[in-house]
């Protein structure tokens, strides 16, 4: 089975992140497939158990990001599961990602005229610290720098 991604880097001097807008494949064995297939439909378990596969990593390191330096990056979509709205988000953000970040941050709204502002700056303290979750450290690579050594 092939997963296709894409990736977003993160700036950590500026605490921003950039989209890449390529879509990577990686070609998953059948175990791998049996788990993608029991945490497709959780998007979190699905991100969590990506950012935690050392095959996955290893993939990103040597065929993507192969200049061996310290990067930061995190997961932008899954085979259409996207995660775009967790670097994103804005308070003028649709309707669709305040319901969401509502029902995965456990914000009740105390009425129906609460000011869509307060909930969007309680979404945001949230994701500050969700986000942090989210990257996945790229250290440099342990390969580039042994073959250094040999030269």
């Amino acid at each position: 089975m092939q997963l296709e991604f894409e990736l977003v880097t993160y700036d950590e001097a500026l605490d921003r992140f950039n989209l890449d807008e390529t879509i990577h494949q990686i070609e998953i064995s059948d175990e791998e497939a049996q788990t993608y297939e029991l945490l497709k439909s959780s998007d979190m378990n699905l991100y969590n158990w990506l950012k935690e596969s050392d095959f996955f990593i290893k993939y990103v390191r040597e065929n993507i990001y192969t200049d061996g330096e310290d990067r930061k990056i995190a997961i932008s979509d899954i085979n259409g599961t996207t995660f775009r709205r967790f670097y994103f988000f804005k308070v003028t953000s649709s309707d669709s990602h305040y319901e969401y970040f509502k029902k995965l941050f456990t914000i009740y709204e105390e009425s129906d005229w609460q000011d869509r502002e307060e909930i969007g700056a309680d979404i945001v303290t949230h994701l500050l610290v969700k986000r942090q979750d989210m990257i996945i450290d790229l250290p440099k690579n342990k390969l580039v720098d042994e073959d250094v050594r040999k030269v």
